[in-house]
């Protein structure tokens, strides 16, 4: 690794978030970077000023040269299950450390099972989903524990998480994303996965504990409703592959659930019918390829996106919280000074970037999840960049 010419590569870097992760990177300076993708002229544009690497996501030959290269890669080319698969491969045969914002359950299981064993021996860690999908999840329910521990003595045998204040937009790229899951669903053994809570474990199919399948109703903890959360079905298979990974320090029956929360008023009772009832119209709607095809057209294209003025205007926040008996935790995960899906995911997957070129890591190769690969190092960073994680 250290005599790589190129500590982190950043492919993608003409998309909508690829530029932004790109500007962020830029905006820390790494030693020795580089950018790469298809067109030099339009990575010539950006401006900058950092070596341009030319590659296809469909030559694998291209690709292995990237990966050889440099310590670490970094990309934002998505739908992955379209783009990704080859770049992980030259990533694993390279043993060069690969982060990227994949929110596809069925292509992550792919991966796993294409590239964990070989990406173990020659030490390339593969960390999927650094982005809002999954790092504020499975980051926040390790923090979480951490913090349980060291104030009752042992870990929590729940975790819920309630997604709850938040504003941002969506991107072409996101909206991709989406329609590329819902057409792949199609397939017989997508949708068993993705139906699937322990999808990413090393064993899916094996016993497991049974779920907190409570989506609708009042936390009296929180004294707040809640309602189903859209993006439950990839971070909560990302948490518990972290836990299985980590050898289950939890306990072989842990608990994570994931919902999204409202207020405990009259006008927060409304918004979860409402997010309710719409979540439920979207699901059916998207099972119709012809309505599926309409919504496409709508939704915004790849290179489209928030404006800088609403993406600096966005925030989000998610509370844990732990339990174990009678002993109960609350723990905030949020970012006041930035959307979601862009800024704030620029920071988490640019300072997971630096975390795996820089930081004197402990993991082991495969395909790990951000907690196990990076856990308080990436912590530390993700701090240093404004987001918060504190007990309360």
């Amino acid at each position: 690794m250290s005599q790589r010419e190129f500590d982190i590569v950043m492919f993608g870097a003409t998309g909508f978030t690829g530029k932004l992760v790109a500007e962020y990177l830029a905006s820390r300076k790494p030693a020795r970077w580089a950018i790469a993708g298809r067109n030099k002229e339009k990575l010539e544009a950006l401006g900058f000023g950092v070596p341009i690497l030319i590659a296809d996501a469909h030559d694998r030959e291209s690709l292995d040269d990237v990966a050889r290269r440099t310590k670490v890669v970094c990309t934002t080319v998505g739908p992955y299950s379209k783009y990704g698969s080859d770049l992980v491969g030259a990533c694993a045969t390279a043993g060069t450390h690969y982060c990227d914002l994949t929110g596809e359950p069925h292509w992550m299981r792919e991966m796993i099972d294409t590239h964990h064993g070989h990406a173990k021996q020659t030490g390339a860690r593969i960390v999927h989903t650094c982005g809002f999908d999954s790092i504020p999840s499975d980051l926040g329910t390790w923090a979480t524990q951490q913090e349980f521990k060291a104030r009752f003595g042992r870990y929590a045998s729940k975790v819920s998480a309630f997604f709850g204040e938040t504003s941002g937009g969506l991107s072409g790229g996101t909206a991709a994303s989406a329609f590329e899951i819902a057409d792949a669903m199609k397939n017989a053994e997508v949708r068993r996965i993705l139906r699937n809570p322990h999808a990413l474990d090393p064993e899916p199919n094996g016993p497991h504990p049974k779920g907190d399948e409570r989506l609708v109703g009042w936390d009296p903890f929180l004294k707040m409703f809640f309602v189903p959360f859209f993006m439950a079905a990839t971070n909560g298979p990302v948490v518990r592959r972290g836990h299985a990974l980590a050898g289950y320090p939890w306990g072989e029956e842990f608990v994570y659930r994931e919902v999204m929360s409202t207020p405990g008023n009259p006008r927060g009772a409304m918004m979860a019918a409402g997010i309710t009832a719409g979540l439920a119209g979207l699901s059916a709607a998207m099972k119709r390829p012809r309505i599926r095809r309409l919504l496409q057209k709508r939704a915004p294209q790849p290179g489209e996106g928030p404006s800088p003025e609403k993406r600096e205007r966005g925030h989000w926040k998610v509370r844990f919280v732990a339990e174990d008996g009678a002993d109960k935790l609350l723990y905030i995960v949020a970012d006041p000074h930035g959307d979601p899906g862009y800024k704030s995911t620029a920071k988490m997957l640019g300072e997971s970037a630096l975390c795996l070129a820089y930081d004197p890591l402990e993991s082991p190769g495969g395909v790990q999840t951000p907690s196990v690969a990076m856990d308080g190092a990436l912590l530390a960073r993700l701090r240093n960049a404004g987001l918060i994680f504190q007990p309360r």
